[in-house]
């Protein structure tokens, strides 16, 4: 990340939050426009998930930053695709399924698996520290919001 200014990525990750959170302010606040912003954080989520995965295909695809093992390469490049699925899981379990807390669970599992995934890559010196900390501060955010979002969904399920 030497390239790219680290105020401007980080100003840019906080404020890709904001949709999240203001999704979870109209879940927890506005009862009838619940259901409308959960499917719209949901589908926020998997598109962001996706963005993350691509991050990993930037990391390998710029110069130099392929490494010398071609199984380590090839590793990377399908971690790369694996959050998009996830998110394409969760768009599914929203439509045609009809269950938006299951999408709400796949979305945390990804996220979670995302984080700790690149966690690991920052050992093997494939994910920049500086990124690392900046998602990890995001994925926190995130993680909350999705869950505090499946727990309402839950409880109001319950009151129903």
């Amino acid at each position: 990340m030497t390239r790219t200014p680290m105020m401007t990525a980080t100003l840019l990750g906080l404020a890709g939050t904001i949709p999240f959170i203001a999704l979870l302010a109209i879940v927890a606040t506005r009862p009838l426009d619940a259901p409308v912003a959960t499917i719209s954080m949901i589908d926020y989520g998997a598109v962001i998930l996706s963005f993350l995965g691509a991050v990993h295909w930037g990391f390998a695809l710029e110069p130099g930053g392929m490494v010398r093992d071609a199984r380590t390469n090839d590793q990377r490049l399908v971690f790369g695709v694996l959050p998009a699925l996830m998110g394409f899981v969760a768009l599914l379990a929203v439509s045609p399924l009809g269950a938006p807390r299951l999408a709400l669970a796949v979305l945390i599992a990804g996220f979670f698996a995302t984080i700790l995934a690149e966690t690991v890559g920052k050992g093997r010196d494939l994910v920049p520290a500086k990124y690392l900390v900046l998602r990890w501060v995001v994925s926190l955010v995130v993680l909350v919001v999705l869950v505090a979002t499946l727990f309402i969904t839950l409880v109001g399920m319950r009151q129903a």
